[in-house]
């Protein structure tokens, strides 16, 4: 099986970097890249948390395939490599990384808001759904969970990060008065939402992220994280205002939280009562 569409989409990207040109089953006498490969996907395979028969599920290969490629008698194909470093949350560039998908939320947005029709995020769907779901039923709280973690907001491309011992209804005024589009993701958002206080970093989606960390970033003992990522159509779609606050989507702010470790407890609050049978 051939590389997947959404990763093809993204080679050469600043995070996704696919460096090597894809390779064909090779047995006998590997090439020093292809020999490489096979070392990093194996070392993926014993480091994964999950057995082998679950890892090939994620992966979307049979179990037995998993086995020949941990025991070296079959190399990875580079798109087969992709996939099973995926399913472990990793990726090949061609050092190991923690995963970056940003398709991921995108992908996850359109299926939890029954939007999904397929085209160009299916195959990131597709690898959704067996990351989520062990018997391919709906799962969305982790499909949320999952699509969430692919995509580390402090990964993605353009992310700039600042700290600032402003309050946040200061940094929000601030952000206001550049007159252009933003909203707010993270902690605060998150709290806004329903799950409790944390904090945890403030995201912002604004349209020249460098302008704003130049306005807030006023770094002191005890200052707040916050995550700058440029304003584009899918943190912008479902936007709303409260009081002066342009506040993301509910579902970009819960698969936001999912990204960050320190929030994560608050989209699991979020999402607590999503219907869902593996937990």
């Amino acid at each position: 099986m051939g590389q997947p569409a959404w990763l093809r989409r993204r080679r050469g990207a600043a995070l996704c970097i696919y460096a090597f040109s894809p390779f064909s089953l090779h047995i006998c006498s590997p090439s020093p890249k292809i020999a490489y490969m096979q070392k990093v996907v194996q070392s993926a395979i014993r480091g994964s948390m999950f057995g082998r028969a679950e890892l090939a599920r994620r992966a979307g290969v049979s179990a037995s395939t998993i086995t020949r490629i941990e025991k070296g008698t079959v190399d990875p194909t580079l798109g087969m490599a992709t996939r099973i470093l995926a399913a472990t949350g990793l990726q090949f560039i061609p050092r190991l990384e923690p995963l970056c998908i940003p398709d991921a939320i995108g992908a996850a947005r359109a299926v939890l808001d029954d939007t999904f029709t397929p085209g160009a995020n299916a195959a990131m769907f597709s690898a959704l759904k067996r990351w989520a779901s062990r018997d391919g039923s709906p799962q969305p709280r982790s499909l949320a969970r999952e699509a969430g973690i692919a995509a580390p907001p402090t990964r993605r491309p353009g992310a700039l990060l600042a700290t600032s011992e402003w309050s946040f209804l200061r940094i929000c005024s601030a952000v206001a008065a550049t007159r252009k589009r933003w909203a707010v993701s993270g902690a605060p958002a998150a709290a806004r939402i329903g799950a409790h206080e944390s904090t945890g970093p403030i995201i912002l989606y604004v349209e020249e992220p460098e302008r704003i960390r130049h306005i807030i970033n006023k770094p002191q003992p005890g200052a707040r994280d916050v995550i700058l990522l440029p304003l584009d159509e899918t943190s912008q779609a479902g936007a709303w205002n409260d009081e002066n606050v342009v506040w993301a989507d509910p579902l970009q702010i819960i698969l936001d939280c999912y990204g960050i470790p320190d929030t994560r407890e608050q989209a699991d609050e979020l999402t607590r009562d999503w219907e869902e049978t593996d937990d």
